[in-house]
């Protein structure tokens, strides 16, 4: 390229992905350095913007990204500094991963990776609702019932809550009006049918 030394045999792809059909592009050369890095940063980078829009193409772009990364650009990085250039080398710009194409690409999986452990993280310290408890339940006990009947998303909560909609009775009291509970909310009885809820 530039006539600089060492230099290296390489080859760097870039894919296009054209919704119905794909193609990709291939630079074979001799390279030293600076001038392979600038080849590879540009041909990634733009495989990065334009290797998704077709079908296969999203799962061929991830190989092509990713066989420049382990071959070309490991074998540009091997090389010395160049020296002895005959013509201007090509300039290399920023890395890839600091490039906008890069960045609009890793911004969901770094938002995706990051929202599981916050949502975990908020689970644990708000609880199932925030504000009740979602447990095996007794007669006596008050609920709040979060979901539309038949469905059953019951919290246990404080029988002065505001929230307490029903109250826990046992099977023999229960009336016609009422609500048998699933046998995950009954306790020491799982799998056994139990008590029913009664408005308050």
């Amino acid at each position: 390229m530039c006539g600089a030394q060492p230099a290296t045999a390489a080859t760097v792809r870039a894919h296009q992905g054209m919704v119905v059909i794909m193609r990709t592009l291939t630079r074979r050369g001799v390279f030293c350095r600076t001038c392979g890095l600038a080849v590879y940063r540009t041909m990634t980078s733009d495989t990065l913007v334009t290797g998704w829009w077709g079908v296969f193409s999203l799962f061929v772009t991830p190989f092509v990204v990713l066989g420049n990364v382990l071959g070309a650009r490991s074998a540009f990085r091997r090389l010395p500094e160049p020296y002895g250039a005959l013509r201007p080398p090509l300039d290399p710009g920023r890395r890839v991963l600091r490039r906008p194409p890069a960045m609009l690409v890793l911004t969901p999986f770094v938002l995706v990776a990051a929202a599981i452990p916050t949502l975990f993280l908020i689970g644990l310290i708000a609880g199932p609702d925030g504000d009740g408890e979602r447990v095996g339940l007794s007669v006596g006990d008050c609920v709040d019932q979060t979901a539309e009947w038949p469905e059953q998303a019951l919290l246990k909560v404080d029988c002065g809550s505001p929230r307490a909609e029903y109250r826990v009775a046992d099977r023999d009291s229960c009336g016609p009006e009422d609500q048998l509970l699933h046998a995950e909310y009954v306790s020491g009885s799982s799998g056994k049918p139990g008590y029913c809820v009664r408005r308050l």
